[in-house]
């Protein structure tokens, strides 16, 4: 199976492992894509100050199934999977950091707090489907537009993830 197209894959943007095959496409810079990634930037400074606030207020860790049901239920913009995402990557970095902590690696280590403006946008599967034209359509929630990718492979990915590059969103 050739997985190199021309003009949108270099062979290094192609990895495949036994799990995973990842594919890198450069989309550009789009207002609606800035729109989400900082609607993502929103959500993830939300659930961080409030789990910072709970632990200083009343020295509670909230679980990511709290916050979740506290601030990614209802958020408005973001398909509710893409929020959960959003909710999974803060306390991903968490436990990263306490598990840094607890083996004794404290030289230059802080807990995820930073407020983000733009955060990258993940859907997973129940968000994205690809239709018979090859345009992949990612799902935003009810009420909202899909983002519309062209495609170029007839699967259908199992999770996309829209990140800034420096440059463009990828």
């Amino acid at each position: 199976m050739n997985l190199s197209v021309p003009g949108l894959f270099s062979p290094s943007a192609v990895r495949q492992n036994a799990v995973h095959l990842t594919r890198k496409l450069k989309l550009g810079r789009t207002d609606r894509l800035d729109r989400l990634a900082r609607r993502a930037g929103k959500l993830w400074s939300t659930v961080a100050k409030w789990h910072w606030r709970f632990v200083d207020r009343q020295g509670y860790w909230l679980s990511k199934g709290q916050a979740q049901k506290m601030y990614c239920k209802g958020f408005d913009g973001l398909h509710s999977q893409s929020a959960q995402a959003v909710a999974d990557s803060f306390y991903d970095s968490l436990q990263s950091w306490r598990k840094k902590r607890e083996n004794g690696d404290y030289e230059g280590l802080r807990p995820p707090y930073k407020q983000k403006r733009y955060f990258k946008v993940q859907w997973k599967s129940g968000a994205i489907k690809l239709r018979d034209d090859g345009v992949l359509r990612l799902f935003n929630g009810r009420g909202n537009n899909p983002v519309l990718i062209d495609w170029p492979s007839e699967k259908e990915p199992k999770r996309v993830e829209i990140g800034w590059d420096g440059d463009q969103y990828e």
